[in-house]
């Protein structure tokens, strides 16, 4: 049984405006931020994916418990899920991202996604709240 009070929520955050992407994944345990990085001018789906990522790999350094991490993100999701993207933008970070899911499989597969229902559990605890 999934429980919403446990795991790494993710979300990614993008601004025309300032040309700026971001993403940050929350300890849905303790509320504290564990990651949070800058990417510059990307694409929302592209921190999407990101933010996933570096959940996986927190998870995997620090021996995180319960393996499961949120996204509201139905496209970053099956990026993950495909260890693969679908992004027209390469870069290095994407790429490097991907070799990392697929030379990590191993302990990459241990680890639960699930995408977060916004409409029946409200905003994700990691969202910018900016809108």
């Amino acid at each position: 049984m999934i429980s919403l009070n446990e795991g790494i929520a993710v979300d990614a955050a993008h601004s025309m405006k300032n040309r700026k992407t971001e993403f940050q994944g929350v300890d849905l345990k303790t509320g504290k931020t564990l990651f949070y990085t800058d990417l510059g001018n990307q694409t929302i789906n592209i921190g999407e994916f990101l933010a996933i990522v570096e959940a996986v790999k927190y998870i995997i350094d620090h021996d995180f418990q319960p393996k499961v991490i949120f996204s509201d993100s139905t496209t970053a999701i099956s990026w993950f899920k495909n260890k693969r993207t679908a992004s027209g933008k390469r870069n290095a970070k994407l790429m490097k991202a991907e070799i990392y899911l697929r030379a990590m499989a191993y302990w990459v597969d241990e680890i639960e996604i699930v995408k977060w229902d916004n409409r029946q559990w409200g905003e994700i605890p990691a969202d910018f709240d900016r809108k």
